[in-house]
């Protein structure tokens, strides 16, 4: 009867080193193949937009009583690595594009910390090799994280600081 009660506890333990083995290897590092991007170069300040227009107040983490700009054709790529965005905090001026690519081995996601939010990415729209992107027409803070790697304060985490058109 010992002998039963002792290979139960080894069939045990060997399934539950399995499982973490298999949980740690899936929020892993992308290893020594995968790509590594640099750091984006600094943001010149672009010209106030012509058809910047006031906006009524919105959910995204903008500053109260900000003018919401159009597009100026601008864009700044943000890399999301296993288990980690690169660059973590950027700042751009408002009217911006910021395009996160998933260039890791695992799922990730780009969710807002503002629960009212209407940008981001669910995971199932950034798997390996997808893109999102998103026009900051806004000043503000716009804090993101991924809910895979992350808590909304720790982990897989980055920021939008979005600075008004006229500098």
């Amino acid at each position: 009867m010992s002998l039963r009660i002792n290979v139960s506890r080894s069939a045990k333990a060997i399934t539950l080193a399995s499982v973490t083995v298999m949980l740690l290897a899936a929020c892993g590092d992308d290893g020594p193949d995968a790509p590594r991007s640099e750091p984006a170069p600094p943001l010149e300040t672009a010209a106030p937009s012509e058809s910047a227009a006031p906006s009524g107040d919105d959910d995204m983490g903008a500053d109260d009583g900000a003018e919401a700009v159009a597009p100026n054709g601008e864009t700044v790529d943000v890399v999301a690595l296993d288990n980690t965005f690169r660059v973590e905090d950027i700042e751009i001026v408002a009217g911006t594009e910021v395009r996160w690519e998933n260039r890791g081995r695992n799922e990730h996601n780009v969710i807002p910390t503002d629960d009212d939010a209407d940008w981001g990415a669910d995971t199932e729209d950034f798997l390996p090799g997808d893109e999102y992107a998103f026009v900051f027409e806004t000043p503000g803070e716009y804090r993101y994280y991924c809910t895979i790697h992350a808590t909304k304060d720790v982990g897989m985490i980055g920021s939008v600081t979005v600075l008004p058109a006229d500098g």
